[in-house]
């Protein structure tokens, strides 16, 4: 695996590799902890805000006996920011073989839960700015989200884990086939079904070891092994019950949800006169070459929504046939 700082619209991130033993997919983390970045930032540090930093147990571990700093530089085992003129490998935690005698944080030390978003890889709506879907939208107000500065209401810090199962499992090549399928009438879980797959084909387990080995929510102990860094849990920004499940079948604590409301639909709520007529402009407009003003909308920094007909049908299908946990802002117009 491997380790480094991304600048993004939001802020900075750390961007995780990670490789695995399940399948021949390499899945990403994006961690939020700006903490780490501060002066005086040091893991090593063991005060009660280091406890608390989000860091890859396998990548601060020691690899070989005759690895270098180097070695540890290169893959990103580093503490605070690398610089021509800073650069300082981070230290393997030490090994714990009897119960930890630190004094535990008070609740009011304790931070809020990190913000964690399980998202699945696509293609087209987060590269291509495809509209049959608000996967890129989701994405985008995800990392927005867990970058906002701690507050009352947010904890300033935690991880997407991006996951490549495209198409809900199914894999590009069957994706595009269902959009076909689509377009003849069906629904997206209806196209899935037509082509020999599941509904929904993707797991999670792997999502949980990522987060256990980010010592998110899982069974892990923070760096230096002198605390269980886990017993704040995650608020997991989702609108699906199968991930929280799913997660806590792992043994991920959830202790918290929240929902991923379209931005179309905010925007009806905020400006139900004015927004609605909009959306029902842009929902009708679907010719060839015809360009909506929704730039950015995919984007990550474009903080635009998504709209349109496709759009409205997948976003109700997930609701009404997948079990998501959303208000519908309209009634429907379909009598089944």
């Amino acid at each position: 695996m491997a380790r480094t700082r991304i600048p993004t619209p939001y802020g900075t991130a750390f961007l995780h590799l990670y490789r695995n033993n399940k399948d021949a997919k390499e899945h990403l983390a994006f961690v939020v902890d700006h903490a780490q970045l501060e002066e005086g930032g040091d893991v090593e540090g063991g005060g009660e805000r280091e406890r608390y930093f989000i860091r890859s147990k396998t990548l601060d571990a020691k690899w070989s006996e005759d690895e270098t700093e180097l070695d540890r530089l290169t893959r990103g085992a580093y503490v605070g920011r690398l610089s021509p003129t800073t650069h300082r490998a981070s230290k393997p935690p030490a090994p714990t073989t009897t119960a930890s005698t630190s004094t535990p944080p008070s609740s009011q030390s304790r931070p809020l839960p990190p913000l964690v978003r399980i998202h699945s890889e696509c293609f087209t709506g987060e590269t291509i700015g495809s509209m049959r879907c608000d996967c890129g939208e989701q994405l985008d107000e995800a990392l927005r989200l867990i970058s906002l500065p701690p507050s009352p209401s947010s904890p300033g810090r935690g991880a997407v884990i991006y996951l490549r199962q495209e198409g809900r499992g199914i894999g590009l090549l069957s994706k595009i086939r269902a959009y076909n399928l689509q377009d003849m009438g069906h629904d997206t879980v209806q196209a899935n079904l037509l082509l020999g797959h599941g509904a929904d084909e993707r797991r999670y387990d792997i999502a949980a070891a990522i987060l256990q080995d980010l010592g998110l929510g899982g069974e892990g102990e923070a760096m230096g092994g002198d605390h269980d860094a886990t017993k704040t849990g995650i608020e997991l920004l989702t609108n699906n019950p199968d991930k929280v499940k799913s997660l806590e079948a792992e043994g991920i604590k959830v202790v918290k949800r929240r929902a991923m409301i379209p931005r179309s639909w905010q925007q009806l709520h905020q400006q139900p006169v004015a927004m609605k007529a909009d959306e029902e402009q842009r929902m009708q407009v679907d010719e060839p070459g015809t360009v909506l003003s929704v730039h950015g909308a995919t984007l990550i920094g474009g903080g635009g929504a998504a709209y349109g007909v496709d759009l409205e049908k997948y976003l109700r299908t997930k609701v009404e046939r997948m079990g998501h946990m959303l208000d519908l802002p309209i009634p429907s117009s379909s009598s089944t």
